[in-house]
């Protein structure tokens, strides 16, 4: 079966399941946390994979992983996750429920890179202009890349708008190199 299509219910399921309780919210901000555990601790990843250690502990390492006081939809979360033996789709299955809940919420996801610092008072303008537009919640990021040489990368959800001088400047070198195969 599909992981995408497996992830996707059980985060349609827990969210229903967490939002019964007043519980959505708490649980989304948990399931950022195991995201980011699993992602940038492969020895983390690894433990929940081991045949080796018992699901018992992996259910304690899960609990005790992502904060104090879990809020009983994810301790179900982790027991269904566990009882089913789809420890190995955790990662996905947290993605999963935080696109479900930005859906549901009707919240964005916005990354704003520039090549150096914005103002905040820019920052706040493009964040309103943009939950202006979109009729909802924006999470908004920035990153300083100093690579992109000047103006800035914005990408909302899946679009992504290039004003970047190196962005710029491959479209004309990838422009020029189609002007001259097409001479040759």
């Amino acid at each position: 079966m599909d992981e995408g299509l497996i992830s996707r219910r059980y985060a349609r399921a827990i969210y229903f399941h967490a939002s019964d309780r007043g519980e959505e919210t708490l649980l989304y901000h948990r399931m950022q946390v195991l995201e980011t555990l699993l992602r940038k601790m492969p020895e983390f990843r690894e433990s929940l994979r081991s045949p080796l250690i018992p699901v018992k502990e992996k259910r304690i390492l899960l609990t005790d992983a992502t904060g104090r006081n879990p809020e009983q939809s994810y301790l179900d979360f982790i027991n269904l996750v566990m009882a089913n033996r789809r420890g190995d789709a955790l990662l996905m299955i947290s993605l999963s429920y935080q696109a479900f809940y930005r859906q549901k919420k009707k919240i964005s996801v916005v990354h704003l890179t520039s090549a150096k610092k914005m103002s905040g008072k820019a920052i706040e303008r493009i964040r309103r202009l943009t939950e202006r537009q979109t009729h909802g919640k924006v999470e908004f990021s920035t990153r300083i890349d100093p690579a992109i040489d000047g103006g800035f990368i914005f990408q909302l959800n899946d679009v992504r708008i290039d004003a970047s001088v190196k962005g710029q400047l491959n479209r004309i070198g990838r422009r020029l190199a189609q002007i001259s195969k097409s001479i040759g």
